[in-house]
């Protein structure tokens, strides 16, 4: 059994913690946003959502992505993890077609990392799709292939879709991440980012229960 499907059972018998820390620390309205009208995913029942809103030039998602990759390794069977890439201007919305052109072509794993990398430990701007697949050549990927796919219907779907998402999450900033489509934890309701991971794993236990 994995850490957190241990949480979820604890979660029943209200002796539940969450990362040390016991559930009444958190707070609405302090800690996480509740949505008005919730997101509907249709997931079946007994499966969790959970969405990390990003950018690949936010510093502070850079920061955070160590900890989220630990932290979704160890996730139970239950939760569904997916990132989302947040198109707020145009910049964010050439880098929300770089996910997911990487995850049409299947190459997240090649991708993903890298460009953040990219971006900043080597101070490559990615402001422009000739710098974005001068960058996937050099990865050994398919820089045509990459191409074709950025400038998909599929893709420009899914970024079209990511923005609907922002603004019925109520997204102002990232890292964010969403619970079920109706639970938002924002960095700037948190103290840190290993904190940010702990309220997720509240609002987990919490739909679990």
């Amino acid at each position: 059994m994995k850490r957190r499907q241990f949480l979820g059972t604890l979660a029943g018998t209200g002796a539940l913690l969450a990362s040390g820390r016991l559930l009444a620390d958190f707070a609405e309205g302090r800690n996480f946003m509740r949505l008005d009208s919730p997101v509907d995913y249709g997931l079946e029942e007994g499966r969790i959502k959970v969405v990390e809103a990003f950018w690949y030039g936010c510093p502070h998602c850079y920061s955070f992505e160590p900890l989220v990759q630990e932290w979704k390794a160890e996730l139970s069977d239950d939760i569904e993890f997916k990132y989302m890439p947040a198109p707020l201007n145009d910049v964010w919305a050439l880098h929300a077609r770089v996910y997911y052109a990487a995850e049409q072509l299947g190459i997240v794993d090649a991708i993903h990392q890298p460009f953040y990398d990219a971006i900043h430990e080597q101070g490559r701007e990615m402001r422009s799709e000739s710098a974005i697949l001068r960058f996937v050549n050099q990865m050994d990927q398919d820089a045509d292939a990459f191409r074709e796919a950025m400038r998909s219907e599929d893709v420009a779907r899914k970024v079209g879709r990511s923005a609907e998402r922002v603004r019925e999450y109520r997204l102002e900033g990232v890292p964010s991440m969403v619970v079920n489509g109706e639970s938002v934890v924002s960095a700037s309701m948190t103290t840190s980012h290993e904190q940010m991971l702990e309220i997720v794993d509240h609002l987990i236990a919490e739909a679990r229960g």
